[in-house]
């Protein structure tokens, strides 16, 4: 396996693990304005730019 492809596996299992937990967390929480509109977005798009980051390393 090349090392694109480790990085690209590697960005991929940390995105699915860590947005199946904010999922969870967003269904899991009572309602909260704060928190279903600005705190779990937030931290799916940066889990999304982090995942992004390990693959632009991998290149």
């Amino acid at each position: 396996m090349s090392k694109s492809n480790k990085h690209l596996v590697m960005s991929l299992s940390y995105l699915g693990i860590s947005w199946a937990l904010l999922f969870w967390l967003h269904f899991s929480t009572e309602p909260n304005i704060f928190a279903h509109l600005v705190a779990i977005p937030s931290l799916l798009m940066f889990t999304g730019y982090s995942a992004y980051q390990i693959i632009k390393k991998g290149t």
